[in-house]
């Protein structure tokens, strides 16, 4: 694969980083025991390969619903998407005119009356840019954008993550409040946007600055989600019910969140989204820690916690100290190994996996001074092998026994490691400029019967360089953002080999840059993604 140069317009860098620089800116009652929504309404798309995880009957009954897709967040669909044979149609969709605006995730609707869906989602960048939109799936025209600005920006990902729920509701967590939008006509595809509750969570955060970063939908209904500063916490999703009494929250930082002689660089901090399994599991990867939380109907307590080496690696592309990946779920199926999928802080990244359950009896430390709990780690060198650098910033690719990472190392990351913390992430604004773009996509599999880990291919060549991947079990490829010789565009790689096989290009326009999206398989083959200023939809054309 070929690579040329091409620069950034200065003017546009400079934009974007000023912009950033100028947003620096008791108990309570148990909440009622609720009722899981009926099973028989649960209608999780069927799979070729059986590796579908639980259907969730309070999310949407969707493709894609939350972010990463469902609450075991792997990412990964039974959904069809883009082959090389097709001829596909690009689309832009513009959601903010002027200026910078990143729909990282969005969710897809259920059907409406008439048969149609909307995708909603937030949008996170400038202040005067923040706010919810809503788009018809169909045609790509917005029907409505709800402006909220928050006054202030910084490299948190609070606000990129929402859930869709299964009465259509879109809940996001928005700063130090979970705010909740609906249709202001229901059942109405083109009516406008209404936010039908705001829930200030800051009398129960670990302290003013704290904010909430991570979401998902917990199997009965419950609303979970986890902050900056590491407190989680339960609610129920419908809106009449999301109020301070139905409210439960644990706090990993304790009595150190009131304590001013503990630096805020001292607390275990949380810098990515969440996970949950159908038994009331919720998964939180922080700063220093894997922590597993159980939510009973009545109770939120904490079952584990796993430290995990995390180096200690903060600059340039990184969110966040330790992991960069929103916690996996693997092991779908009766019989299968559960675990809890990561990757670690160090300066050469390693997958990691952790047992999810109980332990099995005869498992040892794979290495002295190594938690128990810890099945494998696998330097990832993205076919490097001399390789002594890694880094990714995206939730691991799941499915089955396999996983997918891409590579994020951006040759100005060490400059940006010194910039403060809300411009390090505009190093990723100049991939387009070699040698900047990250290359690099590695497949890791678990073998049950051995129960260790091995790579199963690594491919060196191909640039997927800042966005969140998918794929589709039907096309039996991988999707993500790709570049191809400063060119942005979809590229698909092959499941089973790591061979780029499909390269669809949008545009060299720099708008066109994810910066962290995530791309989704939606509706009728089509995959869209974020960008700076809005969606690329690309749709295949009716076979």
């Amino acid at each position: 694969m070929s690579r040329s140069r091409h620069a950034l317009p200065m003017t546009l860098l400079v934009a974007l980083i000023v912009s950033a620089a100028a947003g620096i800116p008791g108990a309570v009652a148990a909440p009622p025991k609720l009722s899981p929504a009926s099973s028989a309404t649960c209608t999780t798309p069927r799979s070729p390969d059986g590796h579908e995880p639980p259907c969730n009957p309070a999310l949407a009954q969707s493709p894609w619903a939350a972010a990463h897709r469902n609450s075991y967040a792997q990412a990964s669909s039974p959904m069809v998407g883009p082959r090389p044979q097709d001829r596909v149609e690009v689309q832009q969709i513009r959601l903010v005119p002027d200026g910078v605006g990143v729909p990282v995730v969005h969710e897809v609707s259920e059907r409406y009356p008439d048969g149609r869906r909307v995708v909603w989602a937030s949008v996170i960048s400038t202040p005067e840019n923040q706010g919810v939109f809503k788009v018809d799936e169909r045609t790509g025209q917005v029907i409505d954008f709800l402006a909220e600005p928050s006054g202030r920006l910084s490299s948190s990902s609070s606000g990129a993550y929402s859930v869709l729920d299964r009465d259509g509701h879109l809940i996001v967590a928005h700063q130090q409040s979970l705010d909740v939008y609906g249709d202001a006509v229901p059942g109405r595809r083109t009516s406008r946007i209404k936010k039908l509750r705001s829930l200030d969570l800051g009398r129960v955060l670990c302290r003013e600055d704290d904010r909430i970063v991570g979401i998902t939908m917990l199997y009965d209904g419950m609303v979970a989600f986890a902050t900056e500063l590491g407190v989680v916490g339960v609610v129920p999703r419908q809106p009449r019910r999301m109020r301070p009494a139905n409210l439960r929250t644990l706090s990993q930082n304790g009595a150190a969140c009131a304590d001013t002689g503990v630096d805020r660089s001292e607390l275990e901090q949380v810098s990515n989204s969440i996970a949950a399994d159908e038994r009331g599991g919720i998964y939180v990867v922080t700063s220093k820690a894997q922590y597993k939380y159980r939510w009973n109907g009545q109770r939120l307590r904490r079952t584990w916690r796993a430290a995990y080496e995390t180096g200690g690696v903060q600059g340039g592309a990184r969110l966040g100290a330790g992991s960069g990946s929103t916690p996996s779920l693997m092991g779908t199926r009766r019989g299968d190994d559960k675990f809890v999928v990561v990757t670690d802080g160090r300066r050469l990244m390693r997958l990691v996996l952790m047992w999810r359950d109980k332990i099995p009896a005869d498992w040892k430390p794979i290495a002295k001074g190594k938690d128990r709990r810890i099945a494998c780690e696998v330097p990832v060198r993205f076919g490097d092998p001399e390789r002594e650098e890694s880094v990714s910033e995206q939730s691991v690719l799941v499915r089955g026994n396999s996983v997918v990472l891409v590579d994020n190392t951006h040759a100005l990351d060490p400059a940006y490691a010194a910039a403060p913390e809300q411009v390090r992430p505009f190093s990723v604004i100049a991939d387009q400029a070699e040698p900047n773009a990250p290359h690099g996509i590695e497949r890791i599999d678990w073998r049950p019967r051995s129960r260790t880990c091995r790579v199963r291919w690594a491919n060196p060549e191909v640039s997927m360089p800042n966005g969140i991947p998918t794929m589709s079990v039907r096309s039996g490829l991988i999707y993500d953002v790709g570049l191809h010789d400063g060119v942005w565009g979809l590229s698909g790689v092959d499941f089973r080999t790591g061979k780029e096989r499909l390269f669809v290009p949008s545009s060299a326009e720099p708008f066109e840059n994810s910066f962290f999206a995530a791309s989704q398989i939606g509706p009728r083959g089509a995959v869209w993604t974020g960008n700076l200023h809005g969606l690329t939809v690309f749709r295949p054309r009716k076979r």
